[in-house]
């Protein structure tokens, strides 16, 4: 009985905030830490400082942490069409911090640096519309922008690309174009990825079967704390597929996934 563990990770991945900071000029005979740096250009109507000084309140960075003065600075630059600033805007009423928690606002803003090109907020966009939080459920936008993410090597957009694409909810199934994707969030170090690459070769799913190669994934994933990665592997090793047969390995293998969190390994 094969008991590998061959379901693909569904999971979506949202970007966090992105905390662009750019160096400002400074002037020699004027006092100029990081924060009155920003203070100044923000007050002189550029934008990266108010992004930068949004910054500094968000992370307590020179000064007493304030999500709540963040959302002011995001606010003031995002008005002013700064997609960083837009972006993590979004990210603060997505999360709830600083402001009401609101993820049609999140959505809002989101879109708004999507718009401009940010594409980090392409692929938290994109995660809204494929699950209908805070936006009408749109799993054929989401893959649009999911893959022009991914096109920017946004790994998680990769990823969840990959996922759409296997599941067919939504959108045509196409396990061609997931392998592709899953391809690109693995070699960019994304390793759930590489594990579900590992499935499609164990399975010769839209790939030329190759265990061999599918063992290959698995530790990769597994090697970077990935369950489902060791959990795979374990099985190979028990079984002898795609690599010669240990037991022993394949105990600490399951000894592994279950640290992790797979239940089911705990049992083996």
């Amino acid at each position: 009985m094969n008991k590998k563990n061959t379901r693909l990770a569904r999971a979506l991945f949202l970007m966090a905030a992105c905390m662009v900071s750019t160096t400002l000029p400074t002037r020699a005979s004027e006092s100029h830490t990081p924060v009155a740096d920003s203070k100044r250009a923000c007050d002189e109507g550029n934008m990266v400082g108010c992004v930068n000084l949004g910054i500094y309140y968000d992370t307590g960075q020179g000064v007493p942490q304030d999500s709540a003065k963040a959302a002011l600075f995001y606010s003031k630059a995002c008005d002013k069409k700064s997609a960083t600033g837009c972006h993590n805007l979004g990210v603060l009423y997505e999360k709830g911090r600083g402001v009401e928690q609101d993820k049609s606002k999140a959505a809002v803003f989101y879109a708004k640096a999507c718009d401009s090109g940010y594409v980090l907020s392409c692929a938290n966009l994109a995660v809204f519309l494929a699950s209908g939080e805070g936006v009408t459920q749109d799993k054929a936008k989401a893959a649009e922008l999911y893959e022009k993410a991914c096109d920017a090597k946004i790994v998680t957009a990769c990823f969840n690309l990959g996922s759409l694409f296997s599941a067919g909810d939504g959108i045509a199934k196409d396990m061609i174009k997931a392998a592709a994707a899953y391809t690109k969030a693995c070699d960019g170090g994304f390793v759930a990825g590489c594990a579900n690459l590992g499935v499609l070769y164990d399975n010769g799913d839209s790939v030329a079967q190759d265990k061999a190669k599918a063992a290959g994934l698995y530790g990769k994933a597994c090697e970077a704390g990935n369950q489902a990665g060791c959990f795979n592997l374990a099985v190979d090793y028990e079984h002898g597929r795609g690599v010669a047969q240990d037991k022993a390995k394949a105990a600490e293998l399951y000894k592994k996934a279950c640290g992790l969190g797979y239940q089911p390994a705990c049992k083996r």
